[in-house]
């Protein structure tokens, strides 16, 4: 029974990666060579986070938190410590980067934010119902928002939404188990949150608190 459910997971989870890839198409036809927004504008600045991130730790051998990269006439490195860096979708481009470059990579990783927030959403839908196809539709509905879509055009970090989904996810499970574990659990997704934007992180405080107050 556990293999069935997990490769059922893996098929809706494939099947939020193809929605995605219908959502930007003909983008998948031009990973290397495209975007989805200007690369004058803020779109530009994510895909070099992808870029200094891997640069200073591989390259360099330095923490990624900072870089003479720009504005090295300073004689200091530049302080990213506030910069909206998008860590996970960093870390998750990494091993990538050699291999696809620097464009292609960026659109990888951007279109498994995109079904991975759809997929969080089906997950949460599914616990909440236990009905199959309309949990697919509420992922659907909110990986296809019109919040999520605007996003792709200039702010990446906002359309990394899956640690909101998951986090309720988890805490509902830490709820009812009342198990350490699984509320170190829902805080590590919080952990997650932030770093794909800091705007998620409060949020996801915000609905613990609402979570916690309807209990």
């Amino acid at each position: 029974m556990r293999i069935t459910s997990w490769r059922q997971h893996a098929i809706v989870l494939a099947a939020f990666v193809g929605l995605a890839m219908i959502q930007v198409w003909p983008l998948p036809m031009k990973m290397g060579t495209h975007l989805t927004g200007s690369p004058g504008g803020d779109t530009g600045g994510y895909v070099w986070n992808l870029w200094i991130f891997s640069h200073e730790i591989v390259t360099t051998g330095t923490t990624p938190l900072s870089t003479l990269a720009i504005l090295p006439l300073t004689g200091a490195p530049a302080d990213l410590s506030l910069h909206n860096y998008t860590v996970f979708s960093d870390v998750l481009a990494m091993p990538l980067l050699h291999w696809l470059g620097v464009v292609a990579t960026f659109n990888v990783v951007y279109l498994f934010n995109a079904a991975l927030a759809g997929f969080g959403l089906y997950l949460l839908a599914r616990r909440l119902t236990g009905r199959g196809p309309e949990s697919f539709l509420a992922g659907l509905m909110f990986a296809w928002s019109p919040f999520m879509v605007t996003r792709g055009l200039g702010h990446f970090s906002l359309a990394a939404a899956a640690p909101l989904p998951f986090f309720m996810l988890a805490l509902y499970r830490a709820w009812d188990s009342q198990r350490l574990r699984d509320a170190g659990v829902a805080g590590a997704v919080v952990a997650w949150a932030a770093f794909s934007d800091p705007y998620y992180a409060v949020y996801g405080v915000m609905l613990g608190a609402c979570f916690l107050g309807s209990r």
